[in-house]
């Protein structure tokens, strides 16, 4: 059997390593467009620091993630982030995230109260919701998270802290991205207790009945809230979750790893990219992998999928394509029946990332970092303090910012040199967080249309494509990144890898793949 998988980021990597190793007999063939492996994930070590150009970490309840990194052999190096009070930046001032909310949707009177970020009106506003009826959806059953919010907690609610939490892992505009898509057990939970705030309440105080751990709480934080109808989750679920939580922190507190363990994001002492590193060198002896390979022009006739790498003529028996859905314009000429991946929007995001000496920083540093609101007149829209939240990455003496640029509307990601992008988040970093020090370095990543945008009615999109594919195309796997939305600032909510036929975890491609060409 031959395969042909299209796309070496981490995806990619995985598909080839997990089948290799479950069909030696196979012959794998890997083809990646750009000069090296991995995609977005690019890390660099400069002098004693360990940058992430691209993602810094994932979510640790991504057990598919921690799965692979333990099959690598890297478990020891497994870190967790330490934690501390994050900020929003509106308009000139810093204000400290309420705390007892999920996901910004207030659970606890008191902080919320107390709250300086969200005016009087506001907060009145926003409790109006316990009066609320579910939002009237449309025939997918589906609604923009911006539309879905601002009826239940209000304008300013929507502008000072929903926006900045949820509009910056999409990098997209908040009244386009599908709800449905992207947070559906909010849907779930609304349309199971009749609005947010009776509904977010009633799934946090079934978590502490359950006597769910701090750990699985911050999973919960997340996301995690149990399902209305069909998926809800159970106590005894929850009691198998919190154990598998608790299993993982006792491993990670076991490693070498230098961070605290508190976090809900992993990352390893070696950075991202050692994880890359590790797949290219055990991948096993049957995978092929090449670089600088450009595929165009996939067409598929009498149960033989033929495309052209580096102008040169090939076939498959087997064809799957983990690349972004910008690709696909290339690719099915003619058929209409992609157009659900092809026609996909994406947007643009900058990170710079800049080092200072700790001593001639005259700047107030607080917590982990800061989300800065879309109504703020500055391309920014987040900053991390890598040397808190990260400390293994960093020397002592020295602070490292992270810094976001990119909001809908504004192009200067695509407009602007690295030069001049280092330059503006300097500035307005500066301005921001009231420091007049510079930096020793600055090291700068653009990712141009590079983000899909999960618009209202992707799911039905993508419904579309999966039985398209299933009906026309025996033997092709379409995964990662069109399917199954993808984030950068939550970093990295990417490792839910999904088969478009049937949504399937990272670890159990190989898995599918082999089902679906064996069953007859």
């Amino acid at each position: 059997m031959k395969v042909t998988i299209v796309g070496g980021g981490l995806t990619g990597l995985t598909a080839a390593y997990y089948l290799g190793h479950a069909k030696p007999d196979w012959q794998i063939q890997l083809y990646e467009q750009a000069p090296r492996f991995g995609g977005k994930i690019q890390t660099q070590q400069v002098d004693d620091f360990v940058v992430e150009l691209g993602p810094d970490s994932y979510l640790g309840r991504k057990t598919e993630m921690t799965d692979l990194i333990t099959d690598l052999g890297l478990a020891d190096t497994l870190v967790s982030n330490e934690t501390g009070q994050a900020y929003v930046y509106d308009r000139g001032n810093i204000h400290p995230i309420p705390g007892g909310s999920i996901m910004g949707v207030p659970t606890e009177m008191m902080p919320f109260v107390k709250a300086t970020l969200i005016s009087w009106a506001g907060k009145v506003r926003a409790g109006l919701d316990y009066f609320k009826k579910p939002y009237p959806l449309d025939a997918h059953g589906d609604v923009s998270i911006g539309h879905f919010f601002r009826y239940h907690l209000g304008q300013e609610m929507m502008d000072k802290l929903i926006e900045p939490l949820l509009a910056g892992i999409y990098g997209g505009d908040i009244y386009k991205i599908s709800l449905l898509s992207t947070f559906p057990h909010f849907i779930q939970v609304e349309q199971k207790y009749g609005n947010m705030v009776k509904g977010m309440i009633a799934a946090k105080m079934s978590h502490q009945k359950a006597g769910v751990s701090k750990a699985a709480k911050g999973a919960v934080n997340e996301g995690d809230v149990p399902r209305a109808g069909k998926g809800t989750m159970t106590d005894a679920q929850f009691d198998k979750k919190q154990s598998s939580i608790q299993r993982t922190n006792g491993n990670l507190k076991a490693s070498k790893g230098t961070a605290s363990q508190s976090g809900m994001f992993r990352q390893l002492t070696g950075g991202l990219e050692s994880v890359v590193s590790a797949i290219v060198e055990q991948m096993p002896s049957n995978v092929t992998l090449t670089t600088k390979a450009l595929v165009r022009d996939i067409s598929y006739a009498d149960a033989v999928y033929r495309y052209n790498v580096n102008g040169r003529e090939e076939t498959s028996h087997m064809l799957v394509i983990s690349t972004p859905p910008a690709t696909y314009k290339d690719w099915f000429m003619g058929d209409t029946g992609f157009d659900g991946v092809r026609n996909m929007e994406q947007s643009s995001c900058a990170i710079a990332i800049m080092a200072f000496d700790k001593a001639s920083f005259d700047g107030e540093l607080k917590g982990s970092g800061l989300l800065i609101t879309r109504k703020t007149d500055t391309p920014l829209t987040a900053c991390t303090i890598l040397n808190q939240k990260w400390p293994q990455t960093t020397p002592d003496d020295k602070i490292v910012l992270r810094v976001f640029i990119g909001k809908p509307g504004n192009d200067v990601v695509e407009r602007y040199s690295d030069e001049e992008l280092s330059a503006l988040a300097l500035k307005e970093i500066q301005r921001i967080m009231n420091f007049k020090a510079n930096p020793e370095w600055i090291k700068i990543n653009r990712l141009i249309h590079c983000m899909p945008q999960y618009n209202v009615g992707h799911r039905a999109a993508i419904a579309a494509v999966r039985e398209h594919v299933k009906e026309h195309y025996p033997n092709l796997y379409l995964i990662g990144t069109p399917a199954k939305p993808i984030g950068a600032v939550v970093l990295i909510r990417k490792n839910d890898i999904d088969l478009l036929p049937e949504q399937k975890s990272i670890a159990r491609i190989a898995a599918q793949i082999l089902t679906e060409l064996t069953k007859d």
